[in-house]
Formats: C-alpha cells, sequence, structure tokens
C-alpha cells in the first residue's frame, strides 16, 4: 500500500477546470435576466391594461351623462303637452261621475291624439284600464320604489311629469309617461307618448355611435352592452342570460361597480354603474354598462417575447452544452475511473486498488480512499470477529436465547440451548414465525404476548408457565423490547430458563414441610393418649383409647403413603385430576375429628397441580383448627358460572375479617392459626387456577377456587 505522502503532484490543477465551468453559469444568468425580463414586460403590459381602461371607462361615463343630458332637454319640451293631455283625462273622469269603467277612453284617445294611450292605476298600483292592451293588468307593486312613487302621487296634487323610458311590455319602444291624481285620490291617471315624437330620436339621440368610438380606441375590449335599471339592454329592451340578471339585479341594489373573473378564458366583464336618477320622477334613468376585456392580446405578446427569449437561450444553452460535453469529458475520466474501483470495492473486494490518476486533486482522492479501503478491511475483520466471538459467546450460555423481528414476528436468532430446550434446531426456525413452527393454540399465545410488547414498547414481560415441548418441564420466560437509534420497537429478545429442577425443589420442601409437621402433629396426639393411658380404668376407656391412637397412625400411614406416591408419580407434571377422589383423598390426610364433611363435586375433572390433594388437605387443617367449637360442618361443592368452574369450600365458624380477607394470603401472614394459603395459591397458579376469601366475618368462612375454562372437563 502507498501512502499519501509518497504520492506526486500530476498533470493540471483542478481549479483550471472549475474556471472553464464557472463560464458556462453564465449561461443561468442569461436565464435569469430572461425572466426577469419577462415578467418587466408583463408588468407594463398590465399597467397600460389598467390605465386604458380607467380612461376608456371615464370616456363611457361621460358620453353616457351626455346622452343623457340631451333627453332631459327633449324630455322638458314634451311636459306641457302632457298636461294638456291629463286636463282632458281628468275632466273625462269627472263627466263619467268619477266611474273609470264609464269613461269612453277611445273617444278621449282620438280626442287627444294617436300617440297617446291613456292609463287608469287603482290604489293596489295595477293598471285597471287602458288604451294599450299590452299593458293592462300591469302591478306596480311588484316595483317597490315605482310603488312608492304611486303611492306619492296618488296622495298628492297637480301634475307629475316622468322621463322617456322604453315600455316594459309590448314591443319596447320609447315612450313619455306623466301622471296626475284624480280629485277623489282613488285613481291615478296616466297618460303615455309615443310614435312619431320619437322617431328621430331613436335614430339620433338613441345611437350609440359615440361609445362605439371610444370602445374601438381600447385594444382590451372585445365587447360592451348598455342596460337599464329593470335589468333589460337599451337599445332593444330585450333580457341578457339569466346569469347576468342576477348580476344586474345586485348592482341596481348596491348602485355599485362590479366586476367578474373569467379566468378560464382569460377575460373579466367589468360592470359600471352611471347613477342617473333624479328624485324628481320616477323612473330611474341609470345605466349599467357591462364592458368585456380580454387578456388574450398580452398573453400572445408575453407568448412572442418568450418564444424569442427561449430561442435565444436555447442557442446559448446549445453552445455551452458542446463547451461542457469536451470540457467535462477530460474532468470525468478520471472520476469514472475512480467511480468503477470504488464499485469494485463496494461489492467486498476490499483488496482491490484504486487506479492513479493524471489530476493532483484526483492523485489525493485516490491515496485517501485506499487508506480508507485499508482501515475498513481492518474494520470489517474486526467486526467479523467481534460477530463470531459474541455469536459464540450466546450459543454456549446455559439459558435459550432468541431474537424474532417485531414487524414481521420471524425468528433471526436461536441460540443452542433453545435447540436443546425446545427440541426445535435453528435452521427450522430462524426466518420463520410462530404460526410456521408451533400448534396454533401455541401461537396464538405467542403472538398476543408479542401484540402486548409492541404495544407497550417500553415495559419487560417474565412469565413462569409449564412447557409443552418437554414432558411439563417449568420455564421461566423472559420478553425484552429491542429500540433502535430513534426510539422505535425493532426485536423482541427473548431469555428462556429451565426451572423445572428448582420447582421440584421447591414442592418437596413443601411437601417434607407439610408431611412433616401434620407427623409430628399425629404423634403429639398419640403421646398425649399414651400420658392418659395410664389413667385409664375401664374396657369402654380403653376401646376408646385405642381408637383414636390407631386414628392418628392411620393418619401418619395415609400422609407417608401419599408422599411415597407423589415422588413415584412425578411432582413436576400438572395432571387431569377427577375433584371427587381429590377431596376424598384429602380426607384421608386429616386425623380423627367430630366435623361433618359433605362433598358434592360431581364429575369434573381439573387440570392442576400434582399437590391439588395437599391443597385440600391444607384448607381441613386449617378449618380444624381455627374453626374453634363453633366449627360443626365443611361444605365442599362446584357449579359452573360464567364458562368457568367455581369449587366453593365453606365451613361454619366464625369467618376471616374484611381487613384480613387478601392478607391471608401473604407469604408472611401470622394474623390467625391458618397457615399455607400463600402455598396454596402459588400451586393453584400454575395452572391459572385463582382462590380469595369470599366469606361473610361471622358467617364462616368461604373460600372460591376458580378454574378457567380450558382447565376443566366434565368425565365423560
Amino acid at each position: 500500500m502507498r501512502s499519501a505522502g509518497n504520492q506526486n503532484p500530476r498533470g493540471y490543477s483542478f481549479s483550471l477546470y472549475v474556471l472553464l465551468c464557472m463560464v458556462v453559469l453564465v449561461l443561468c444568468v442569461v436565464g435569469f435576466l430572461t425572466v426577469n425580463d419577462y415578467h418587466y414586460a408583463k408588468e407594463n403590459f398590465a399597467r397600460e391594461e389598467q390605465l386604458l381602461q380607467a380612461q376608456t371607462e371615464q370616456n363611457i361615463e361621460e358620453g353616457i351623462r351626455l346622452k343623457d343630458a340631451l333627453w332631459n332637454t327633449y324630455d322638458a319640451s314634451l311636459n306641457e303637452q302632457m298636461r294638456q293631455g291629463l286636463a282632458l283625462v281628468s275632466a273625462e273622469y269627472e263627466r263619467a261621475g268619477r266611474d273609470p269603467a264609464r269613461m269612453d277612453l277611445a273617444s278621449l284617445k282620438e280626442q287627444i291624439g294617436e300617440n297617446f294611450d291613456i292609463y287608469i292605476i287603482d290604489e293596489s298600483c295595477v293598471i285597471v284600464y287602458s288604451t294599450y292592451e299590452p299593458e293592462l293588468g300591469m302591478d306596480f307593486s311588484t316595483i317597490p320604489s315605482f310603488s312608492r312613487y304611486l303611492a306619492k302621487i296618488r296622495n298628492g296634487e297637480g301634475f307629475y311629469p316622468d322621463r322617456i323610458v322604453n315600455e316594459l311590455m309590448g314591443e319596447g319602444k320609447a315612450r313619455k309617461y306623466a301622471y296626475q291624481p284624480t280629485p277623489d285620490h282613488r285613481y291615478i291617471l296616466e297618460l303615455g307618448l309615443t310614435g312619431k315624437p320619437f322617431e328621430n330620436v331613436d335614430e339620433g339621440v338613441l345611437a350609440d355611435d359615440n361609445i362605439d368610438t371610444i370602445v374601438s380606441v381600447n385594444p382590451y375590449l372585445v365587447g360592451y352592452r348598455i342596460f337599464n335599471t329593470m335589468g333589460r339592454q337599451s337599445s332593444d329592451g330585450s333580457l341578457p342570460e339569466p346569469e347576468v340578471q342576477e348580476i344586474l339585479k345586485k348592482i341596481v341594489e348596491s348602485r355599485a361597480t362590479v366586476e367578474v373573473e373569467d379566468t378560464e378564458n382569460a377575460m373579466k366583464r367589468r360592470y359600471l354603474f352611471i347613477d342617473l336618477e333624479d328624485e324628481t320622477y320616477g323612473s330611474d334613468p341609470s345605466r349599467i354598462v357591462e364592458l368585456t376585456y380580454s387578456d388574450k392580446l398580452i398573453h400572445e405578446s408575453l407568448n412572442e417575447l418568450l418564444l424569442y427569449h427561449l430561442l435565444t437561450g436555447a442557442a446559448a444553452i446549445l453552445i455551452g452544452c458542446i463547451i461542457a460535453f469536451f470540457l467535462m469529458r477530460r474532468i470525468t475520466r478520471p472520476v469514472q475511473e475512480i467511480v468503477a474501483d470504488v464499485r469494485i470495492i463496494s461489492q467486498g473486494d476490499l483488496d482491490h486498488r484504486i487506479r492513479p490518476t493524471e489530476n493532483r486533486e484526483f492523485a489525493i482522492l485516490e491515496s485517501s480512499i485506499n487508506t480508507m479501503v485499508d482501515s475498513l478491511r481492518q474494520a470489517f475483520q474486526k467486526m467479523q470477529d467481534d460477530e463470531i466471538f459474541k455469536k459464540e459467546m450466546i450459543d454456549q450460555l446455559p439459558v435459550g436465547i432468541f431474537v424474532k423481528r417485531a414487524d414481521t414476528r420471524e425468528y433471526v436468532f436461536w441460540n443452542r440451548a433453545c435447540e436443546k430446550m425446545f427440541a426445535i434446531p435453528a435452521d427450522s426456525i430462524v426466518g420463520r414465525t410462530d404460526r410456521d413452527v408451533f400448534p396454533p393454540a401455541v401461537a396464538t399465545e405467542c403472538e398476543d404476548e408479542d401484540t402486548s410488547i409492541i404495544n407497550n414498547p417500553r415495559e419487560i414481560k417474565t412469565k413462569v408457565e409449564v412447557s409443552w415441548l418437554r414432558g411439563g418441564g417449568v420455564l421461566h420466560l423472559i420478553l425484552v423490547p429491542i429500540l433502535d437509534s430513534n426510539k422505535k420497537l425493532q426485536y423482541i429478545l427473548g431469555i428462556a430458563d429451565d426451572v423445572s429442577h428448582e420447582n421440584i425443589n421447591l414442592k418437596m420442601d413443601l411437601l417434607f414441610s407439610l408431611t412433616r409437621h401434620d407427623i409430628l402433629d399425629n404423634l403429639a396426639v398419640i403421646i398425649s393418649h399414651l400420658e392418659r393411658a395410664q389413667l385409664i380404668n375401664t374396657y369402654d376407656e380403653m376401646q376408646t383409647f385405642f381408637a383414636r391412637t390407631l386414628g392418628s397412625v392411620s393418619s401418619i400411614k395415609n400422609q407417608i403413603s401419599a408422599m411415597r406416591a407423589l415422588q413415584d408419580g412425578g411432582l413436576v407434571s400438572p395432571a387431569w385430576q377427577m375433584v371427587q377422589k381429590v377431596v376424598r383423598d384429602a380426607l384421608t390426610l386429616m386425623p380423627q375429628h367430630a366435623v361433618t364433611v359433605v362433598h358434592d363435586v360431581g364429575d369434573f375433572e381439573v387440570f392442576a397441580d400434582p399437590l391439588l390433594p395437599r391443597v385440600f388437605s391444607l384448607l381441613l387443617e386449617n378449618s380444624l383448627k381455627s374453626g374453634g367449637k363453633e366449627l360443626t360442618t365443611i361444605r365442599i361443592s362446584a357449579l359452573v358460572q360464567d364458562d368457568d368452574l367455581h369449587i366453593l369450600y365453606q365451613d361454619d365458624s366464625t369467618g376471616v375479617p374484611d381487613e384480613d380477607k387478601e392478607m391471608i394470603f401473604d407469604s408472611g401472614y401470622a394474623g390467625t392459626t391458618m397457615r399455607g394459603l400463600y402455598l396454596i395459591r402459588e400451586l393453584l397458579g400454575y395452572t391459572g387456577i385463582t382462590i380469595r376469601e369470599a366469606g361473610i366475618f361471622g358467617a364462616g368462612t368461604r373460600f372460591d377456587i376458580r378454574v378457567p375454562r380450558d382447565k376443566f372437563r366434565k368425565k365423560a
């Protein structure tokens, strides 16, 4: 291996190539300027459009106001003619006895002139009589502002001229209206003028040539329409589209200009409200000008500008690419050679070397990579040695060690102790799950434990259970969550220890202790009887002495026989046991007594520890010792409730105080003569059976032994 100090600089400096690359970066600057120019042009177009829009709308408003002034001049010249006509109508109303139905409107129309039409409006603002059929029955109450104006006229006095407007019904022609209340203020007399007086006006005053001229100057304005406050076009009285009608209605209510965007078509519509209202008149001559603007011209100009810049930029990029091709070809060749060598090294060939290069900087890089590879080879070798050491060390541990992935639940490690303990070789379980290896019931139990670890990744779980693989041995299992650097659960570590021997020793100690204690108690009884035998004088007393002594001797014999049977049968494996036989066996271990024991436990079998008879003998012994004179009867029964079997042990002694019901099961409890209850709970707990004191103090002792649903059955 050559060290970095032995490398001599060769070739040209890499700085020269960096300088040439900076020239290529100028193209990026050109691109930036192109974008900047585009945005600048776009802002100029937008500014120009805003200025033209403001000027156009101002000119349109001035043109319409000028036209309105011409209307006012012509309108005022017709007022006297309308006044005279209404005087004739009022006279006819008086002649008809103020009954419009008796008025001769046809003759009156001929008298006033053929260009006039007569209207009679009642108190409900409805045209009830008229010489113009299209507007007969028209209801002005639907127009709140105009109906208020009519109410003002009906309750007032004199002549009320109105503006020239387009009729709402009929052909939509221009008409001049005037109003006058009847003397009794019941009706409004209305006169409408149309025809020849407005022919020249329609062609001259109503013409929109000046508006057309204003609009043609603005290239962004593609169309316009003028509407009156009734939502009709002022040119022909037609109604626009429904959506436009809604917009016009809102504009009339707000009397303000509104703008509507049409981004999909790159257009916008401005509804310019021109307020021409005069409170003197009932009609509102205000106008709403719909101006349609299009951004098409701006987009076309911007697209042309963008196309020009794109072509210029493309040419610059092409030239830059040609330069960069030849430039980078020289730069990248040594880089590619280094990459090829690094790829070979990354595939595991740590003996491969980086080939020499022509550039000074790359020569330093070559030396650095070679040095790094040497370090990696040494570190990899050390890591392999460490892995072998750790694996061998874990394999040699006397306890079972296994590891499974938290996400897939697949086993990734299984040491030799596990192979021996579970009788499953490592190659049969690594890469597989519990469901692939174990029976369904066991697999489900393992999956539930894994789920509990996953839900509580900071909790270490430990349990003692009877092994289902090795003839009932007792295993102590510890499940430990393994977290990664992000505190995320990665693996589940299991530690299994065979505690069968310790369990046997514990039970043997318990068995010897109980048997020794019971034998000593029986011997004490025998000695007491022997001491009293010296005072016996009659045959009956002698027979009683022998009966009591033989009972104690028989109890000792049964206890020794029971211990020998347990030793021969084994103390480790739980088994199915008839509850009735267990109770009978427990009774044989008891000395002679005068208490009545009633047991009716049915034909149930329970899966429990072999020392189950000693459990009942301890309960019986505790009752006899702590029951006192009140104890006369002991009852043992069984019933199924909520799918569980409940074995009830009851006596009629004083019972257990409420504050001691749980404490009596503690290992150090010394409150009464009761003993062994801690060991009873431990023995029952090996197969999931629980015991609790559920009696009422003063009414007797009552132990409830609950057997889970899968730990009992009825004998077939």
